[in-house]
C-alpha cells in the first residue's frame, strides 16, 4: 500500500506552507485557498479551516543511509522531540526502523522514519535528506477494532504488526495507516490527542476504487 495524497486543514495556510517550503525545503505550490506539498512520491494538500481540535501525525520516509544526515539537518531547523531522553527512537523488532520526531505547524507531530526495508536504496549524496514519501498517517477514531475491520473488508488493507483496542497499524512498509483511539495521546511527547477534523487519505492498493468514511470528516480513498 502506498500513500498518494493526504489532505488536512490548517488555520494559518500561509504559515503552514512557509514551514514546509522554508524549513523542510520541500516543493510547495500555493493558491489563495490551498497549498500542495510534494514529499517524494506523495502529496500533502493543505486547505484553510478551523473545524478541528487535537493534532495530526504524519511520518515521512527517509533512506537508512541518510539517517545521520537527516538527524543533523533537522536539529538545525526544528526542536526535536525525545523519548526516554533520546532524540533517536528505535522501532520494535517487527518494525525494523529508526525515527526522529519533531513539531510542525499548529502542533502537528511529524516524523522522519528510516526503514530497514529501504536499505538497498542508494543515497543521492545531496546536502539535504531525501524524503521518499508520506510513510504514515495517524487517524483518530472512536472504535479502533471496528475501523480496522472496515478498512480490511472494504479496501483490502492488511494489518501490519500492531492490533489493540487503542492502537493499530495497517498497510505495509511502503505506507501505513496508524489507527488510534481518539483519546490516546500521540507518541513521543504524550501531550496531544489525535485531530478530530477533516482528513482525507488517498492510497494505492489492490482494492477496487472505493471510499470509506470514518466519521468527523475522515475518509480513506483507494484508487
Amino acid at each position: 500500500m502506498k500513500i498518494l495524497n493526504v489532505s488536512i486543514t490548517v488555520r494559518d495556510l500561509e504559515k503552514a506552507a512557509q514551514f514546509y517550503r522554508d524549513v523542510l525545503l520541500l516543493p510547495v505550490e500555493t493558491t489563495p485557498t490551498s497549498a500542495e506539498v510534494a514529499i517524494g512520491s506523495s502529496r500533502l494538500t493543505l486547505t484553510t479551516g478551523d473545524g478541528f481540535e487535537g493534532v495530526h501525525h504524519l511520518a515521512f520516509g527517509i533512506l537508512p543511509s541518510e539517517f545521520e544526515l537527516a538527524h543533523e539537518w533537522l536539529a538545525r531547523r526544528v526542536t526535536m522531540l525525545e523519548a526516554d531522553g533520546s532524540e533517536l527512537i528505535l522501532g520494535s523488532d517487527d518494525w525494523k526502523s529508526r525515527s526522529l520526531y519533531f513539531l510542525g505547524p499548529e502542533g502537528i507531530i511529524l516524523e522522519f522514519i528510516a526503514r530497514d526495508a529501504d536499505v538497498s536504496i542508494v543515497s543521492s549524496g545531496g546536502e539535504n535528506p531525501y524524503m521518499v514519501s508520506i510513510s504514515e498517517v495517524g487517524i483518530g477514531v472512536e472504535d479502533v477494532l471496528a475501523t480496522v475491520a472496515t478498512l480490511s473488508e472494504d479496501l483490502a488493507i492488511p494489518n501490519f504488526y500492531d492490533l489493540s483496542s487503542t492502537f493499530a497499524s495497517m498497510g505495509g512498509h511502503d505506507g501505513l495507516l496508524i489507527v488510534v483511539q481518539r483519546d490516546r495521546l500521540w507518541f513521543p511527547n504524550k501531550v496531544s490527542k489525535s485531530a478530530r477534523g477533516p482528513l482525507v487519505v488517498q492510497i494505492e492498493s489492490p482494492a477496487r476504487k472505493s471510499r470509506v468514511n470514518l466519521g468527523s470528516g475522515i475518509s480513506v480513498v483507494s484508487g
